[in-house]
């Protein structure tokens, strides 16, 4: 190890675990020279020495398979490229289910394989006995082969990386404690140590479960919550032949691989053991908790279920250490929306060995070009709210996300934990109507209703669930009569300033230099061209705009605008959520009815399509935008919150005469999939374009303005696209789709769905998803081939349309 301390280096990294080295590792690889590694104890001596060092590639999203992708690659050849062994070795992975559910789930996961192109075989049970004879296979339904899995020494492999940070040219210091961080000008400058002062350009916090306090030295929030996580080694047993595939029996909440001659037998148990990090000593090094068989007892029997030979072995050792994990089980990466050139790594939930070489070049690259060069958007740092540092709710949130980990991933599963944080002040009286609430950024959504006697719970599963018909009658309303959809969780700014319209021509794609009371639909693009945000932007006067996202993207979009604002400028942006309430009054009866609560004119004439009024409504005033998510006539009332109530009420004592129904968010989902709308995070993310979701119409490349991501389309429309997002139908009404499910054409592998549900006016499943083609597509000609969606390994036939199924020509939001 280096001893003495450089007065500056362009990046320090802390923490000296398997995502650290990583990073620094290939961050050299980019040709980045001047890196320091900063560990307070010895490498390795926090979370990756007892890390059970599980290596698979197939994950349930397609940014984690891809981390895991490279990762396993990567492995193959880091001994050979550094001299340092690291036990990897693909003796595949076996998943096994124990109820026909888990085997829909486990199919439906090998079915993306085809498409990552992972191989994965679903088999038997006699089948899952030939590669596991140990195991009792009378307890099974079935399971899947992946053959490319395997395992690997957690302490060497970082050893491994480490040494080759260390060829490339990086210092590691070890018995350095960071103590602070010096800022400049909202970017971070220098770090603080035990040793000295670093003055530096960026700061990569890799810290484990220390992040959190870590980053609140940087005024950074990283909600991340420590949980103990535990895991037995058997006694050496001649039946740990060693080439075992690593066994997992998530209905049994554990896994077991073969370790050097014994078993190593781990859980992620349904109730987990939030761990506070000020029960831990100020050193933990190489730390262990006390033994908790009371607590290990249930994935225990499971494992002695399903291995019998277990229960004739002995412990040779009870590991229990401690773990961070995340309120969405998702990893923390990326810079911090608060701070920049402050970047975060932490969050892995006993999954940082598997995805440690893919996050290492995802972060490093995203340093040295200034923004992701892949998706991130689902592990980005910035999709968090403040409110999620929150201790109490971290705490109560970690007891079930552990759990989930190996839980059903049951199609629309909502958390039980830590929830009513956020609600509309409509919440109690949507209650009463029988709302089934979901959870969405701490916000209680209504999903659904149950009519009178039926309990507004869920009953999950891959079938249609117990709410199908009463969201089908919700969907219907919107068709055919008015329904009301409170959309109270919008992320609402109010843009303000002499500059407001100069710094959005820059960030946003399409033209909102328009006339005060014009709604214009934009997307902020990266330099690739991605989407980074989904927007409506009005404006509201000469000097004002109004702003609205997704709930999920409040604090995201608001961090990104701010970036732009320069110190001089003469612009405020606010976030004014709070301030109000949102209802959508849609269908073909909402101007009936609003008509009968407003003088005002709503005629097509006086209040066309993208545009907004003030009018008055009951005895309030309110904004109308005249929009929809859903494809028909139809307004969002932003309606300021204290009025919220009155306006509601009003609504609903005229809604009966035209047939007005509550409706939830799987209704507006079903709908806005038969408009083929897209849905940013899913259908639209960083790594698509405009051009490649057919949403070419939301950009004005044309503009005299420059803006963010134009010279990317500008390029990719001479060039033409190699990727197009498509609607399809499923011909069989009997077929439901979610997502993720692989998309053929004419027999070969082409993409996969990026969302998906029933249409309930087509009377057939619809879902959104993109069809690539190296060597580019006819756009025209596109939706002739014959197309198939794998749906848990059964091909169903589907059709490609190019134009919404529902309406194409929008005369029903126009009437």
């Amino acid at each position: 190890m280096d001893r003495t301390l450089p007065a500056q280096a362009r990046v320090v990294i802390v923490g000296g675990g398997i995502i650290g080295c990583s990073i620094a590792y290939h961050l050299t690889k980019l040709g980045w020279r001047d890196v320091v590694l900063l560990e307070r104890g010895t490498l390795t001596c926090g979370t990756s020495w007892h890390a059970a060092g599980l290596v698979m590639q197939l994950r349930t999203t397609p940014i984690m398979t891809e981390l895991c992708r490279y990762t396993a690659k990567l492995l193959e050849g880091l001994a050979q490229e550094t001299g340092q062994d690291t036990g990897f070795r693909r003796n595949g992975s076996l998943p096994i289910a124990r109820t026909p559910e888990r085997f829909v789930e486990i199919k439906r996961l090998a079915s993306l394989g085809s498409y990552f192109g992972v191989e994965a075989q679903v088999l038997g049970p006699s089948e899952v006995k030939r590669h596991y004879p140990l195991l009792d296979d009378s307890k099974i339904v079935g399971g899947a082969f992946i053959p490319g899995d395997g395992q690997t020494n957690p302490v060497d492999t970082t050893q491994a990386f480490a040494k080759g940070a260390r060829m490339g040219g990086v210092r590691i210091f070890d018995g350095v404690a960071v103590t602070g961080f010096k800022i400049r000008k909202g970017a971070v400058a220098g770090v603080i140590t035990s040793k000295g002062e670093i003055t530096c350009e960026y700061v990569v916090n890799c810290a484990g479960v220390w992040s959190r306090h870590l980053a609140k030295l940087a005024g950074v929030n990283v909600p991340l919550y420590a949980a103990e996580h535990m895991y037995v080694t058997t006694e050496h047993t001649e039946a740990a032949i060693s080439g075992l595939p690593v066994l997992r029996d998530t209905d049994g909440y554990v896994y077991v691989k073969e370790d050097a001659g014994k078993f190593l037998v781990g859980a992620f148990e349904p109730v987990a053991k939030p761990l506070p990090m000020s029960s831990l000593p100020k050193r933990f090094e190489f730390g262990e908790l006390p033994e908790d068989w009371e607590h290990f007892e249930l994935p225990m029997s499971k494992a002695l279920e399903m291995i019998p030979i277990l229960g004739t072995l002995g412990i040779r050792h009870f590991m229990n250490g401690p773990e961070s994990f995340t309120p969405d089980n998702r990893f923390i990466v990326g810079e911090a929306p608060t701070l920049k050139k402050y970047f975060v790594a932490a969050g892995f939930n006993s999954q940082g060995v598997l995805s440690s070489g893919g996050v290492g070049k995802a972060l490093a690259e995203w340093i040295v070009d200034g923004e992701p060069t892949m998706d991130l958007s689902e592990i980005d740092i910035a999709r968090f709210h403040p409110f999620q540092v929150n201790r109490r709710y971290l705490h109560d949130r970690t007891r079930e996300s552990v759990g989930l980990l190996y839980a059903m991933h049951w199609p629309y599963r909502q958390v039980e934990s830590a929830r009513a944080v956020r609600q509309s002040p409509l919440h109690e009286r949507l209650a009463k109507r029988g709302a089934c609430f979901g959870e969405v950024a701490g916000w209680e959504r209504a999903n659904w209703y149950a009519p009178d006697g039926v309990a507004p719970i869920y009953q999950y599963t891959y079938g249609r669930q117990n709410w199908f018909e009463y969201s089908a009658a919700e969907h219907r309303a919107a068709r055919d009569s008015v329904a009301l959809f409170d959309q109270t969780s919008f992320a609402k700014y109010l843009f303000q300033g002499r500059d407001a319209e100069e710094i959005l021509q820059r960030l946003c794609a399409n033209d909102v230099a328009v006339p005060p009371g014009k709604i214009v639909y934009t997307a902020m693009l990266n330099e690739r061209g991605g989407f980074e945000a989904d927007l409506t932007v009005t404006r509201l006067a000469e000097d004002a705009y109004s702003i609205v996202s997704i709930a999920a993207s409040q604090t995201r979009d608001f961090e990104r605008i701010c970036r732009y604002i320069a110190p001089d400028a003469r612009a405020v942006l606010t976030d004014v959520t709070s301030a109000y309430a949102v209802l959508s009054i849609m269908g073909p009866n909402s101007r009936a009815l609003l008509s009968r609560l407003s003088k005002d004119d709503l005629t097509n004439e006086m209040f066309p399509f993208g545009t907004m009024r003030e009018i008055d409504l009951g005895y309030a005033r309110v904004r109308a935008c005249r929009l929809t998510y859903v494809g028909e006539l139809g307004w969002e009332l932003h309606v300021p919150t204290e009025f919220a109530a009155s306006v509601y009420d009003a609504i609903v004592s005229e809604g009966d005469a035209f047939e007005l129904r509550h409706a939830g968010y799987h209704a507006l989902d079903s709908l806005r999939l038969e408009k083929g709308y897209r849905s940013w995070g899913h259908d639209i993310s960083p790594g698509d374009t405009p051009l490649e979701a057919g949403l070419g119409f939301a950009v004005a490349l044309d503009r005299k303005q420059d803006f963010i991501g134009r010279d990317a389309l500008l390029r990719q429309r001479d060039t033409g696209v190699s990727r197009r997002l498509l609607i399809f139908t499923v011909d069989d009404p009997q077929h439901l789709i979610f997502h993720n499910e692989t998309i053929y054409q004419d027999g070969v592998v082409v993409g996969r769905l990026t969302s998906g549900g029933f249409g309930h006016t087509l009377g057939r499943a619809v879902g959104l998803g993109y069809v690539e083609r190296q060597s580019g597509l006819d756009s025209r000609g596109i939706v002739q081939h014959r197309y198939k969606i794998d749906i848990a390994g059964e091909r169903v036939s589907a059709t490609a349309h190019l134009r919404a199924p529902y309406d194409p020509d929008n005369r029903r939001i126009r009437a």
